[in-house]
């Protein structure tokens, strides 16, 4: 909905304020010329990120999300552009279902711990 809305106020030249849509395609000035972006996006996200994980000497990154697949694809693939590119960084997409148990999140936690901390457990 929010591709076609750009698309849409661009025509009509009027403003565009999306409020979730971080999507990087809106990062195209020439197709959404009337977008204002209120955050964002999700490449901005991604590379302001890398900054502080520079800053601090992070290496191995790992982000949590649920497994919702269109959105927090858009969240997570600009950080795999970001950081998979880059031979001096790990980066783990570390799934969540949105009702998790306390032994799902223990499990989460430890994948963390292990992947950030620089190694890796198989079981995990």
């Amino acid at each position: 909905m929010c591709v076609t809305g750009g698309y849409v106020t661009s025509y009509w030249n009027r403003p565009f304020f999306p409020e979730w849509c971080s999507d990087n395609d809106f990062d195209d000035t020439e197709t959404y010329d009337t977008m204002v972006r209120i955050a964002g996006s999700w490449s901005g996200l991604a590379l302001a990120f890398k900054l502080v994980a520079d800053m601090y000497g992070w290496t191995h990154i790992a982000v949590a999300s649920d497994d919702k697949k269109n959105r927090c694809r858009y969240g997570v693939k600009p950080f795999g552009n970001v950081f998979d590119s880059d031979k001096n960084y790990t980066l783990t997409w570390l799934k969540i279902n949105s009702h998790p148990t306390d032994e799902q999140l223990d499990k989460i936690l430890q994948q963390i711990r292990a992947r950030t901390r620089g190694f890796c457990h198989d079981h995990l």
